[in-house]
């Protein structure tokens, strides 16, 4: 289970997709498992710098939290997306996927 010292994850989930390839390649899951403990850390991945910086000005707002990160993969570039899902304060999910599925 991953945590974050910095923001609340939510209930993490992956898209079938991600899901399905990780099964298969012990190489791709483990740079998804890196990916997200990268993300945890405040390493948003291949972000230009004006993105990464909307990162850290959202962490200011952790009741209506939306945080971006993309990372390369031998499978090609995944997303980790943490957003507020309901109309309660604080109420989060992340999600992992490919680009095609944001």
């Amino acid at each position: 289970m991953f945590t974050s010292k910095y923001f609340n994850l939510g209930k993490v989930v992956c898209t079938a997709t991600l899901n399905n390839i990780m099964s298969e390649n012990k190489q791709f899951a483990n740079e998804v498992m890196s990916a997200l403990q990268r993300y945890c850390n405040k390493d948003w991945g291949d972000l230009c710098e004006e993105d990464k910086q909307t990162n850290e000005d959202a962490l200011q707002y952790p009741d209506d939290l939306y945080l971006l990160a993309a990372y390369k993969t031998c499978k090609g570039k995944i997303y980790i997306i943490t957003e507020r899902i309901s109309k309660n304060a604080g109420d989060n999910a992340t999600t992992l996927c490919f680009s095609d599925e944001r």
